[in-house]
C-alpha cells in the first residue's frame, strides 16, 4: 500500500468513528502532520461542509485528539522530525504509523535483512522506532503501529458496524 492509501483509511476510520477528519494539518509555521482526527464537539474549524485539510491549529480554536504520522521511511532524522511535529500539534495521543514501504528498503539496504520474514523486520523496526523516539523526547503520549496493525483495525472496526 502507499502512503495515500493508509491516509485513506486513517481518514474513514476516523470519520466513522466520530471525529472531524484533516490531512496535512498546520501545527505551527513549520509543522505539519499527515492525519488529525479532532473533536467533533468543540467544533470551531472550517464551517460547515468545507475541508479540514490544512487547519492552522495555531490559528483556529480547534481540539486535536489524536495525530498521526505516516512513514515510509522511518529513520532516525525523519522519527525525530514527527516527534516534533506531533509535540506542536499537542494532541492527547501520537500515532506515529510505519508503513510496509520501509520492509523493501531494509531488505534491499542489507543482506541480512533479505533472508528474514517480514515478521522479523516488523519487529526491528518498530524497536528502532521507539528507540528512536524516546531519543526524541516527545511531550505527548505517543503510540507506534505498523500498516498491517491499522488495516486491521479499519477492518475490525467495518464489519463491526
Amino acid at each position: 500500500m502507499t502512503k495515500e492509501d493508509v491516509t485513506k483509511i486513517l481518514v474513514e476510520l476516523g470519520t466513522k468513528l466520530g471525529f472531524r477528519v484533516g490531512t496535512e494539518v498546520q501545527a505551527s509555521d513549520s509543522a505539519w502532520v499527515d492525519i488529525v482526527w479532532f473533536d467533533a464537539k468543540f467544533d470551531f474549524g472550517p464551517r460547515k461542509g468545507e475541508r479540514w485539510s490544512r487547519v492552522k491549529t495555531w490559528r483556529q480554536p480547534v481540539l486535536p485528539v489524536i495525530g498521526f504520522e505516516i512513514e515510509a521511511s522511518a529513520g532516525a532524522k525523519t522519527l525525530k522530525g514527527s516527534v516534533a511535529n506531533l509535540n506542536d500539534l499537542g494532541a492527547l495521543m501520537g500515532v506515529i504509523v510505519i508503513s510496509e514501504e520501509n520492509i523493501d528498503k531494509m531488505r534491499k539496504r542489507a543482506d541480512l535483512w533479505s533472508r528474514k520474514s517480514a515478521n522479523e523486520i516488523w519487529k526491528e523496526l518498530v524497536r528502532r522506532a521507539i528507540q528512536w523516539i524516546r531519543e526524541a523526547r516527545p511531550i505527548v503520549r505517543i503510540v507506534v503501529m505498523t500498516e498491517p496493525e491499522i488495516r486491521q483495525w479499519w477492518k475490525e472496526k467495518y464489519n463491526m458496524l
